[in-house]
């Protein structure tokens, strides 16, 4: 009988070639992103600006021909694997019809991948061009004049490294607690012996249709001492319906025999709930972490509102005022202001705020899927 295990059941091989396509994929972009600046005006370019560029180039070249070659090998003896594992399913003609949907289905996919990506291009090409070139439009796809001031100058701001020092600790903090006090109820909530069950649940249920507005929250936020203060961003966080809710949901799909196993060996509830419940809810913990995290990264309304203090700024307030009073020019030798524009500038600001995010999501992935279909599912 034909072995059809699957060439990714050896791991270490499928992690070498996931590694090596994306670092293919970063030295082939890197490559033809310096041999593109060579060919194009450079704002305040010299001859040891265009000497660094080479320099820059041949090594990415070099990388991506070092990195491609293992890459290209590993690729063919998994699509070899891969054709192994499949052969079977191609005998039926129902695996090898291609459907309207199908081609509808991938084209929308397409469009919609394309919708998604172009922004970022967009402000990306605008960050890496000149400002007073930037003001005369065209700006699409590529920048015309190539330059690094407008990142020179945001990477100088103080405003900004506070605004991330700000952000990425709201955004540990608050995911992490938010993620252990949520899963604490949920379990409790999950649990057929919990007293009241049915009474909580109609209340946690209740809070997420009604509420009793921002003015009445800001004066609760004044009263218990939470305005311009850091636990601002914590507190009034650390508890979700919606997420006790997928967390719950989760928790009953795991069998009662293993809870009644462990009270049986002497487990006390909460023993139970860190040791065996949440190892085993990986997919819902990582999807969860991943909505917490975003949410706390793109917040700035309530820095906006419960904050007076400049070191309690967030990075998207920050930005926010950059975009829309200019403040990252303030100060400026005239000089300057004919090669920059606030809008370029802020263009670089935003591409840096989005690199933490970019690097984050790649790790929760391939939990995310599973993990969100929990909230599905009836019970």
């Amino acid at each position: 009988m034909t072995d059809i295990r699957p060439y990714a059941g050896a791991p270490t091989k499928e992690w070498l070639y996931k590694a090596g396509l994306v670092f293919s994929i970063l030295s082939l972009v890197s490559t033809l992103f310096f041999l593109y600046t060579l060919n194009i005006e450079i704002d305040e370019g010299s001859p040891k600006l265009d000497l660094t560029l080479t320099r820059l180039l041949w090594i990415s070249l070099l990388i991506f021909i070092g990195v491609t070659i293992p890459t290209v090998i590993l690729g063919i003896k998994r699509y070899q694997a891969f054709k192994v594992r499949t052969s079977h399913f191609q005998k039926s003609k129902l695996n090898k019809q291609f459907k309207t949907f199908d081609a509808l289905n991938y084209t929308l996919m397409t469009l919609f991948m394309i919708l998604c990506i172009y922004p970022i291009i967009y402000v990306l090409a605008g960050s890496f061009n000149q400002g007073a070139d930037y003001a005369a439009g065209g700006i699409y796809f590529l920048p015309r004049v190539f330059t690094f001031e407008n990142y020179k100058v945001v990477l100088t701001n103080q405003g900004l490294w506070q605004g991330y020092w700000v952000t990425i600790s709201r955004t540990v903090i608050g995911t992490l607690s938010a993620l252990i006090y949520t899963s604490i109820v949920a379990y409790a909530m999950s649990r057929p012996n919990l007293k009241f069950k049915k009474t909580f649940y109609w209340i946690n249920i209740f809070t997420m249709f009604f509420s009793g507005g921002l003015i009445p929250f800001f004066l609760i936020i004044r009263s218990i001492g939470l305005y311009d203060h850091f636990l601002v961003y914590i507190i009034p966080a650390l508890y979700s319906v919606y997420h006790m809710i997928i967390f719950s949901a989760f928790f009953r799909t795991i069998s009662d025999e293993l809870h009644e196993a462990a009270l049986v060996d002497g487990a006390n509830e909460f023993r139970i709930y860190w040791q065996i419940y949440m190892p085993l809810s990986k997919p819902v913990i990582a999807t969860i972490a991943l909505w917490l995290a975003i949410g706390h990264w793109n917040a700035y309304f309530d820095t906006m509102i419960f904050t007076n203090s400049k070191e309690l700024q967030t990075l998207q307030y920050f930005l926010l005022k950059a975009i829309q009073t200019a403040t990252l020019t303030e100060g400026m030798p005239a000089e300057m202001m004919l090669r920059l524009s606030p809008k370029t500038i802020s263009l670089a600001a935003i591409i840096i705020s989005m690199i933490p995010v970019l690097f984050f999501f790649p790790f929760v992935r391939k939990n995310f899927q599973s993990g969100i279909m929990i909230g599905s599912l009836k019970g």
